[in-house]
């Protein structure tokens, strides 16, 4: 995968040099007989070892005073299955983020003539406060609205007049069916976007002319990928992670336009960096011409997680991303059941069955498009039980 940065190699090494200094990572690099010096080249890099979720979080709870250092200015807070994991970062990590956000918000068009409304919450998660800095790093207005009821969005904005929404998808298309107007640009987070078929038609249809920006990022690393408003994918933040697609089996990388896990690695981060940090989600990366003049892009949005796999006809099939498709069938309840069998000549049938009204031929085609594989569909007024039922061994 070619990246933008010709010095990438020297950021990654400083960055690892840095990230040594705490026996979490240090560790990482013993394991293979690598020191910091040593990374020469991407191939060199990609030698250490993987961060996953689970061993970070264990890490940050068994020894969080380690983590915590005299620099660090804020603490936020991430659920997970472990409780709620601190998220640290310095003066510094903020001023970093805050720009790298600003950056990708001008390529979708932003200026500090807008007024932006913020919808996502500030108190204790990250995603308010940081939405925040980036627009005040522009120069516009914001309204750190938070989130809450329709009517007081609906309220609200008849009187402050936003030009640019912050909010989930699904919460933006409330507020555009309870009249919201004037909204010039929307960026979307927290939920599916871009990745689901439809989803972007109904939200423009609902706001009229609007720029639709999708936005990917996680609490431990923000931004990853944003649109700009050209709209051709995310663009790869280049000057903030490094990103890696790998075949989430054999944690091999995957080429230029294949689907596969993403890998994140902070490019500049002084406390709780993410080093090659497996992050679970299931995309693509590819590199383009955009105009706005970045390449390294994701096509769509976030379209599934790792965590169960399946492999049917030798092709890994991930049940999160049947849930992806589905929400492009406003007619289907979004509830399914994913059945695999072997017929009496050995042959895997993948089988799913949907609760709701539709056009099974239709579905089925949406479904051989993400899935890979042709599966057989039903479609049922209800559903009993859902999940998946493999009954081939």
């Amino acid at each position: 995968m070619a990246y933008l940065s010709s010095d990438i190699v020297k950021i990654l090494r400083a960055q690892v040099r840095r990230n040594c200094q705490h026996p979490f990572y240090l560790k990482k690099l013993k394991k293979v007989g690598l020191k910091p010096d040593d990374i020469k080249t991407l191939e060199d890099f990609a030698t250490i070892p993987f961060m996953t979720r689970t061993e970070f979080y264990e890490a940050l709870l068994r020894d969080y005073s380690s983590f915590m250092q005299d620099s660090v200015v804020r603490i936020n807070l991430s659920p997970s299955p472990l409780g709620l994991i601190p998220i640290l970062n310095t003066k510094k990590d903020i001023e970093v983020m805050n720009k790298a956000n600003a950056r990708a918000f001008e390529r979708a068009g932003v200026t500090k003539d807008d007024v932006v409304m913020i919808t996502f919450g500030y108190h204790v998660f990250i995603a308010g406060m940081m939405f925040h800095g980036a627009f005040e790093e522009i120069g516009a207005k914001v309204i750190p609205l938070g989130p809450g009821s329709t009517s007081q969005a609906i309220e609200v904005a008849e009187k402050l007049k936003p030009t640019v929404l912050v909010a989930n998808p699904s919460f933006a298309l409330k507020l555009a069916k309870e009249g919201l107007e004037g909204i010039r640009i929307l960026i979307a987070a927290g939920e599916p976007f871009s990745s689901v078929r439809g989803y972007k038609e109904r939200v423009r249809d609902a706001y009229g002319d609007v720029t639709l920006i999708d936005y990917y990022g996680m609490a431990e690393c923000t931004p990853i990928a944003c649109e700009c408003r050209h709209e051709t994918g995310l663009h790869v933040s280049t000057d903030f992670c490094y990103v890696e697609v790998i075949d989430p089996e054999t944690g091999e990388r995957v080429g230029d336009g294949e689907r596969g896990e993403i890998v994140v690695t902070h490019l500049n981060k002084e406390v709780m960096p993410l080093q090659r940090y497996r992050t679970g989600d299931l995309g693509v990366v590819d590199s383009i011409e955009c105009p706005c003049g970045m390449g390294l892009t994701m096509p769509t949005g976030i379209f599934g997680r790792t965590d169960e796999m399946y492999k049917v006809k030798g092709v890994k099939i991930y049940p999160s991303q049947i849930p992806f498709v589905l929400k492009s069938f406003p007619e289907l309840t979004g509830r399914f059941r994913m059945e695999i069998e072997k017929t009496e000549k050995g042959t895997d049938v993948l089988r799913v069955i949907v609760e709701g009204r539709g056009d099974a031929e239709v579905i089925k085609s949406r479904l051989r498009e993400a899935l890979l594989v042709t599966p057989e569909v039903k479609v049922v007024e209800r559903l009993d039980g859902e999940g998946v039922e493999d009954r081939r061994y």
